[in-house]
Order: structure tokens, then C-alpha cells, then sequence
């Protein structure tokens, strides 16, 4: 069975299935920030999505994320490790193009309920 969280017009914020957890691209709420308030905004509201259905980021498996920059890196990784703890997800990190020019960074995470 395949239960969609918040869907809308053209995505769901998450999917379940199979307990898995698979979330849409997240982005800042107020892309004017600058990487490091961008990244705690994504990673801020991750966890608020996965509160929503009882798991946290120790559930997660893999994350995601796209950097518009990627001269941005070392100031993500630190709000990143900051983050994650001492049981990270395996992670891709690639430098793209963004929908918005003033989003900074997009994550996705997956995980396993």
C-alpha cells in the first residue's frame, strides 16, 4: 500500500511504502539565505516531515542533496555534520542548476520506518 503525506498539485511531500520513506526535493522557506541558513531550513524541516509519521533522522538511509554552488560545500558539510550525528545515511551531493536561482541547496532523503 502506497500512503501519500500532503500530496499536491504535483507532488506528495512524502511517500510511504513498504516502510519505506522516500520525501520530495526540499528547499528553503526563505531562499534569500545564505548557504548555511538554507541548509538549516531544509534540514529544520526534514525533521518536522518525519516527526509528522513518528521517525526522525534515524531513520534515514540515504540523502540527496543538489548544491547550486558547489564552492558552498565545506559551509554545507558543517551544518550537515552538526546535523546528522554519529549514524549518517549514506549521502550523494552533486552541484545543479536549482528551479529558483535563489535557492542554494534541495535535499531528499529516504529512509526506513
Amino acid at each position: 500500500m502506497i500512503e501519500r503525506i500532503n500530496p499536491g498539485h504535483r507532488a506528495s511531500q512524502m511517500v510511504l511504502v513498504d516502510g519505506r520513506i522516500e520525501t520530495s526535493g526540499i528547499v528553503a522557506l526563505a531562499p534569500q539565505g545564505d548557504i548555511a541558513a538554507q541548509t538549516r531550513c531544509v534540514l529544520d524541516q526534514l525533521e518536522q516531515w518525519l516527526a509528522q509519521i513518528g521517525a526522525s533522522k534515524a531513520n534515514l538511509t540515504r540523502m540527496q542533496i543538489w548544491l547550486a554552488d558547489m564552492s558552498e560545500f565545506a559551509t554545507m558539510n558543517e551544518v550537515y555534520d552538526a546535523w546528522v550525528g554519529d549514524q549518517p545515511p549514506v549521502r550523494a551531493c552533486v552541484g545543479a542548476a536549482l528551479a529558483t536561482p535563489e535557492y542554494r541547496i534541495e535535499i531528499q532523503a529516504f529512509g526506513q520506518l
